[in-house]
């Protein structure tokens, strides 16, 4: 395969990844909506985590499988750096979490006040926040106009305060809203609200990307990343241009 089309090769793989990981969590709180009442007559349910006890059957399957799906896209994307990636990978390992682990079903006073399900939720978020306030910006030397560069930074850093502050207000609500109340779909939509902005983060760094031609870069072997550990887990650690190799 001449040199241009394998470059062309892995960007497209990198591309597709991401936009993968953003169409399946866009999709994911509609289709339980919708199969829920088109498939078994299940009514919009209090959270989206509900839809593992009482859409069982189709229902049940999109929730565990999507989830799975994403876990499977973190965990094949590699990471800018070592520290992205290895936080990627510990969120996959969380999201099968959420996604295996069910939460708490027709106890209730009994009901834990805090979860398992509950637990790999908000770290999960926590760990995405990280990605996008410390880590997501690490490329943003790449671009030479400092304004927009500072445009994308705010973007990553608000995304991940909305990542942090998403699973927060659902446990609140969660904690504070009945079951059988009329506002059902008040948590429904906060948890909805948490995935969708987290699919936002993969969108919006899908542009960046590309504008910036990063991922052909890389593949040519243009990139490097200083190095780095644990103890720069909360530093910038910007991305360098390399000379075309010869």
């Amino acid at each position: 395969m001449p040199h241009e089309r394998l470059s062309d090769h892995i960007t497209a793989t990198y591309l597709s990844l991401r936009l993968g990981i953003a169409v399946l969590s866009i999709g994911l709180p509609p289709a339980l909506v919708l199969l829920g009442v088109l498939l078994g007559g299940v009514p919009l349910q209090a959270s989206m985590s509900a839809y593992y006890h009482a859409g069982e059957g189709a229902v049940r399957d999109v929730f565990v499988g999507t989830l799975c799906a994403v876990a499977a896209g973190l965990h094949l994307y590699k990471g800018i750096t070592r520290l992205e990636n290895q936080t990627l990978n510990l969120a996959a390992l969380l999201l099968v979490g959420v996604a295996l682990v069910p939460m708490a079903w027709d106890c209730g006073a009994t009901c834990p006040k805090v979860s398992l399900h509950g637990t790999f939720a908000a770290l999960f978020f926590v760990a995405i926040a990280y990605v996008c306030i410390f880590r997501a910006s690490d490329t943003l030397s790449l671009i030479r106009d400092p304004a927009l560069a500072r445009r994308y930074r705010h973007t990553y850093q608000g995304l991940g305060v909305a990542m942090i502050l998403a699973p927060a207000t659902a446990g609140v609500l969660g904690w504070w809203l009945e079951q059988g109340s009329g506002q059902r779909w008040t948590l429904f939509l906060v948890e909805a609200a948490g995935v969708w902005t987290f699919a936002a983060y993969w969108l919006v760094k899908t542009f960046e990307m590309r504008r910036t031609h990063a991922d052909t870069l890389a593949a040519e072997g243009r990139l490097a990343v200083p190095e780095h550990g644990v103890g720069d887990a909360f530093k910038a650690l910007e991305v360098q241009t390399l000379a075309r190799p010869v």
